[in-house]
């Protein structure tokens, strides 16, 4: 879960974003993240479903060049999914 932080519209924000979704993509390529879901909110900033435990999802999205910078808090939680859910295509 990522989250609007205070520093969202600090200089060179929209070159950070950027990197921010660059990675969120490869980390998509990679099959680190399997369902990102960007949310159009003032207060949240989306949501990526990684198919890593919480604690390695914790570790790379602190890496995250958003996060870094302050733009960005994230929240890593465990969840179940049922077999087949999908994306409608």
């Amino acid at each position: 879960m990522l989250r609007w932080g205070p520093q969202r519209y600090q200089d060179g924000a929209e070159a950070i974003e950027l990197e921010h979704q660059r990675r969120m993509v490869s980390l998509r390529t990679d099959g680190l993240v399997a369902i990102l879901c960007p949310i159009l909110s003032d207060t949240t900033a989306g949501i990526a479903i990684m198919t890593v435990p919480a604690d390695e999802a914790q570790q790379i999205m602190e890496q995250d060049p958003c996060i870094l910078a302050g733009m960005m808090t994230h929240e890593a939680y465990s969840c179940l999914g049922f077999p087949g859910d999908a994306l409608p295509g």
